[in-house]
């Protein structure tokens, strides 16, 4: 038969939902703290995330995707190690420095729960 709802298979007896695996830890060798925007103007308190991706724009290769103009890194951050969302205008810290988050895309898993972020940092 046709599946039911994205995110699901069909395997021997029935439907089963799929799920992506997490970026392997490997990949996920950096801390970052994230600061995100308040409803009052300003920024919350940080938030520690222990394994992320940072890659910076010198290390890309021209290749490859495209960093959003005006931005110096793409910070990568794994769902199974962040629970709350990221945005824009959100504050990423690494390197000693605050970065805004220029833009942002959330990858999804089949069903719609997020899998990891993709935010372009100037």
């Amino acid at each position: 038969g046709r599946c039911p709802r994205p995110g699901f298979a069909l395997l021997g007896v029935g439907w089963i939902a799929v799920r992506s695996p997490p970026i392997p830890r490997f990949m996920r060798g950096e801390a970052v703290e994230l600061r995100s925007q308040s409803e009052g103007g300003g920024f919350g308190e940080p938030v520690r995330i222990p394994r992320c991706r940072v890659e910076r724009g010198a290390s890309l290769s021209p290749n490859d995707y495209q960093l959003t103009p005006g931005c110096s890194a793409r910070v990568i951050v794994d769902a199974t190690e962040y629970g709350g969302e990221l945005l824009e205008g959100d504050l990423v810290g690494f390197d000693g420095e605050w970065h805004a988050v220029a833009s942002v895309s959330r990858i999804d898993q089949p069903g719609g729960r997020p899998h990891h972020w993709e935010a372009d940092v100037r």
